[in-house]
């Protein structure tokens, strides 16, 4: 057995002992939202944390977020990394600087349990489906926080990590094979942060 196999295993018993008393999302309702982004029709909406932390010079765009690293720290390391890569790939450099007192940004390695909770999922099997979750910035626990699975394969990893950081900067999802489409149910994930995905975190923080 695989440690994330084993991890998946641990977390499943964990996360079965905190029942969801009132849950709204169900297995079924999680697997309907495969390869069917919702929310495609909102608009973008900056997020007040990082006004003056992204900065637009022409067509750079440099993004500066003390952070820090919590719960699973393997897990939330490789997301800073994952982030970084990511959207250096289309030309967005990411300044990270590590700031535990005064973060911008908490990188959770969360557990299946803090999802279910968090998400109100009705069966702790349907966090296994749940790469990441941005949290709104007003969230009463994790307004700051974007929260990381730890039992998904970790092929997935890289683009899930960016995904949900472009949920943190305030973007919604699109069909677009941008960074905020959702996979494919089959085959290649060909997502990447486009030139649409940047000038779209261009004209929040403009």
């Amino acid at each position: 057995m695989s440690s994330i196999e084993k991890l998946k295993k641990a977390e499943l018993k964990q996360c079965q002992a905190y029942k969801v008393t009132d849950c709204g999302l169900t297995l079924e309702k999680v697997k309907a939202l495969e390869s069917n982004p919702a929310g495609t029709s909102k608009g973008d909406e900056l997020n007040p944390d990082y006004k003056g932390k992204v900065i637009i010079n022409g067509d750079k765009l440099v993004i500066n977020l003390n952070y820090v690293l919590t719960g699973n720290i393997d897990r939330a390391k490789a997301g800073l990394k994952n982030i970084t890569d990511i959207y250096a790939a289309a030309m967005v450099t990411i300044n990270f600087s590590p700031n535990p007192a005064k973060f911008d940004l908490r990188i959770h390695g969360a557990t299946l349990a803090e999802f279910a909770q968090g998400l109100k999922l009705c069966d702790c099997d349907a966090a296994l489906l749940v790469g990441g979750w941005a949290p709104s910035p007003k969230h009463y626990k994790w307004g700051k926080a974007l929260l990381l699975n730890s039992t998904t394969p970790k092929s997935e990893w890289p683009l899930v990590d960016a995904h949900e950081f472009g949920h943190k900067l305030g973007l919604k999802h699109r069909t677009d094979l941008g960074i905020m489409d959702y996979p494919p149910k089959k085959g290649i994930d060909r997502r990447k942060v486009t030139e649409s995905d940047k000038k779209r975190i261009m004209d929040l923080y403009k």
